[in-house]
């Protein structure tokens, strides 16, 4: 489950959680935002459930909830939350849980700041991220210690984090075989994620067959000065979005040594 969650960090693309189905992120300044013309990377006020199964064990659950567009310094902005956690008889193993709120630029795309409060058994921890054009800086507090500072320069590129990659993959229209490559950060880890566009497949969902559009990747952790971090073995993966316009994560797939690590969507909702 652990490795779940550092997968879904790093791609971002099944939800990585949520809050309660029936609450809301944080309330934003109303501001004159249109929508209905155009694709943002969530549906304001969208509701996702998730099950996420190891070797075919219920292992845990996840939940995703969009708020409303609004603004933050004057830019259009919209927040999301999402959250992670064990289920079934992994809970009873070991509690692991990764809640993240998010507020992303909807003009460009990008976070604007994020919070994560994160429990791995005995350990816990919150992280509050700020982005810039090309970097972030991280607040890092482990549970009883004293705040922690990471300042992350990515030069010339472009650093998301998991909700903001999963809305930049979503309204990604690719031809077969064309790739893009993102820099994530997830938690207090940086992820080095390629993603290349495979081609549509049918596919069982909790509403039946349905065509699915399939993405695959991979993803390295790396080291703050952006090298590839050699201990750790890439993590390949496959995701389904609905193939129509709101392009739904119904599926995430990873193949890992406890097993196959699979997502599936159990129960959408949109105003």
């Amino acid at each position: 489950m652990a490795r779940a969650s550092s997968l879904l960090a790093a791609l971002a693309l099944a939800a990585c959680g949520g809050a309660d189905l029936n609450a809301l992120p944080p309330t934003l300044t109303p501001g004159a935002v249109d929508t209905d013309d155009e694709i943002i990377g969530f549906s304001p006020g969208e509701q996702l459930a998730f099950e996420v199964r190891v070797a075919g064990v219920l292992a845990g659950e996840a939940q995703f909830v969009a708020g409303q567009p609004g603004e933050v310094g004057g830019r259009r902005s919209i927040a999301v939350s999402s959250v992670i956690r064990t289920a079934g008889a992994f809970a009873l193993i070991k509690e692991v849980k990764d809640d993240v709120t998010s507020i992303i630029d909807l003009e460009q795309m990008r976070p604007v700041r994020t919070t994560s409060d994160v429990v791995f058994g005995p350990k816990r921890y919150h992280a509050e991220t700020s982005f810039t054009d090309h970097g972030a800086s991280i607040q890092y507090t482990p549970h009883g210690e004293t705040t922690r500072s990471l300042v992350y320069d990515f030069g010339d590129a472009v650093v998301h984090d998991a909700h903001s990659s999963m809305a930049l993959v979503r309204t990604w229209t690719a031809e077969p075989g064309e790739r893009i490559g993102l820099w994530v950060i997830g938690g207090r880890r940086i992820w080095r994620t390629e993603v290349w566009a495979v081609g549509t497949e049918v596919i069982g969902t909790f509403m039946g067959n349905q065509s699915a559009l399939r993405l695959d990747g991979s993803s390295v952790r790396v080291h703050p000065d952006l090298k590839p971090d050699t201990r750790k073995p890439p993590r390949t993966w496959s995701v389904w979005l609905s193939d129509d316009a709101d392009r739904v994560p119904l599926r995430f797939s990873a193949h890992t040594e406890l097993g196959d690590i699979v997502i599936e969507l159990v129960a959408y909702e949109r105003p």
